[in-house]
């Protein structure tokens, strides 16, 4: 084959590429990718003679070499993270409450166009004034104004 340091630069381009669409979840395809652009410059500079064989055997030992070295920080990649708190611009306004609410007693409150479930950790008479504390997905959590 002519010119077959191309196909390998190519082709481990398209890996590489692949893997970061991905989100790295493939480590094999990362190191596959590398591999066939390190053994694609080794070609280009004359290290290897571009055989079929001699580039099999050089992109799997790269590959393997590559598995091995990469496998901890790549996993690190792949780590789940706890999800991180999200900051709402209803944290701080002050709203009234059309229902009584207490910890054993969620109630609910139309604001802003939708209708909350409302939550608090202290017993709250309706039509009293309250802070909203923090904000959850439909659910407003709140404590009496000071």
């Amino acid at each position: 084959m002519e010119n077959i340091e191309s196909y390998l630069l190519a082709l481990g381009l398209v890996l590489m590429i692949l893997e970061s669409l991905l989100g790295f979840s493939v480590i094999l395809l990362f190191t596959l990718g590398l591999s066939l652009i390190v053994t694609s410059a080794l070609v280009y500079m004359g290290v290897f003679e571009p055989s079929v064989l001699n580039l099999f055997i050089a992109v799997s030992v790269l590959d393997s070499i590559l598995m091995v070295a990469l496998w901890k920080p790549m996993k690190y990649l792949q780590r789940d993270r706890a999800p991180r708190k999200v900051k709402s611009d209803l944290i701080g306004n002050v709203v009234e409450l059309s229902q009584d609410v207490g910890p054993a007693q969620p109630s609910s409150l139309h604001y802003s166009g939708v209708t909350w479930k409302v939550k608090s950790d202290e017993q709250l008479a309706a039509g009293t004034s309250v802070v909203i504390q923090d904000v959850e997905v439909g659910i407003l959590i709140v404590s009496a104004k000071k």
